[in-house]
């Protein structure tokens, strides 16, 4: 990637106050993989949904990826609005009523919110 591109790119989007993704999902989850230190065959079985069950290491992927993407703010508030338009498998009230994430263990609460 050339920085010179993606730093005016950077200081546009600031600058004219405008949301720009620089990052896309392959480079967030590989920025995630490798932040969380989480095997890749962990993050393979979870897109496949042949994890048994999501251990701390699992939820703190998760919870990077949601950062990352700016479904979780600084505060730990979720974006309910955005989390919906990436993710149409959740009850939209059910995420409103979910308590600030702060903690990779807090990502849990979504899972009460999945709609089969």
């Amino acid at each position: 990637m050339n920085w010179n591109i993606f730093i005016i790119v950077v200081v546009a989007c600031f600058a004219l106050e405008v949301y720009c993704d620089p990052i896309d999902i392959a480079n967030v989850k590989d920025y995630c993989i490798k932040e969380t230190a989480i095997a890749k065959e962990t993050v393979k079985k979870m897109e496949d949904d042949t994890l048994e069950r999501l251990d701390e290491d699992a939820y703190c992927y998760l919870r990077c990826i949601f950062v990352s993407m700016e479904l979780i703010d600084s505060n730990g508030e979720l974006d309910v609005k955005k989390v919906m338009k990436e993710f149409d498998y959740f009850d939209e009230e059910c995420l409103k009523k979910i308590p600030k994430i702060m903690e990779c263990t807090d990502m849990a609460a979504l899972n009460d919110c999945e709609v089969d």
